[in-house]
């Protein structure tokens, strides 16, 4: 598990080291960082992707302020590791750093036995997002062995769901609000991310948006690991 959550500090160490500030990554970075990861460009394609940023910045006089303007340069990296993966004959799939090992299921429950407690607390209707963690807390409990990779796309799913609950029961004046603040704060990644790509983020960025109004925390478990569950 240590290993999936290194690929989030790494990238943010990474960038903060090159660019000799210590200036925090801000949320839409590390919203950023999950869709390279969901996409399963590895680490080693990141850092190599942000190294060239940088050379390519230097070389204007300028520095990279977010995350977004790497994006490019990452992309081709990993266009390049997958053509060289297919020539070498081997497959290119995202990495299985993921794939279970020191999955702990203790906290794992824990962690979902809050997110239910936080839903309950509310007054919106979240009897279908209630149902999905308890068939997933039954899951989790039964199983000797855990694919931590599929608990972790599972709760995010049903993160959306609670997120999309919010969103169909909140006053439309207020979420065409919501809208135009995500865009605002979006737009220095828009010219920088493919069409496909910044919609997938705006739409994250609008859902963890609803669930924060709400106090309800992350879903992941990188929320878990880095304690941000109350």
């Amino acid at each position: 598990m240590d290993n999936y959550f290194n690929y989030f500090t790494e990238v943010e160490e990474h960038f903060i080291r090159r660019r000799q500030k210590h200036l925090l990554v801000p949320p839409l970075d590390w919203c950023l960082i999950e869709l390279w990861k969901e996409s399963g460009i590895p680490i080693h394609v990141v850092i190599r992707g942000i190294d060239r940023s940088f050379e390519t910045a230097r070389s204007r006089r300028t520095s990279p302020r977010s995350l977004s303007y790497c994006h490019p340069a990452v992309t081709q990296a990993f266009e390049e590791h997958q053509r060289a993966m297919v020539g070498s004959g081997e497959e290119a799939s995202e990495p299985t750093d993921f794939q279970g090992r020191g999955v702990d299921s203790a906290r794992i429950l824990e962690h979902v036995d809050r997110l239910s407690a936080s839903l309950k607390a509310r007054p919106e209707d979240f009897d279908g997002p209630l149902s999905l963690l308890c068939s997933l807390r039954k899951e989790v409990g039964a199983r000797e062995q855990l694919d931590g990779r599929q608990i972790d796309q599972d709760l995010n799913h049903i993160g959306v769901v609670v997120a999309e609950v919010l969103r169909d029961e909140m006053d439309r004046k207020r979420l065409r609000s919501l809208r135009s603040e995500v865009r605002k704060e979006m737009k220095i990644y828009k010219r920088h991310l493919s069409r496909e790509l910044y919609q997938r983020m705006q739409e994250n960025c609008i859902h963890r948006k609803l669930r924060e109004s709400a106090a309800i925390p992350e879903f992941g478990l990188l929320a878990m690991q880095l304690g941000e569950t109350p």
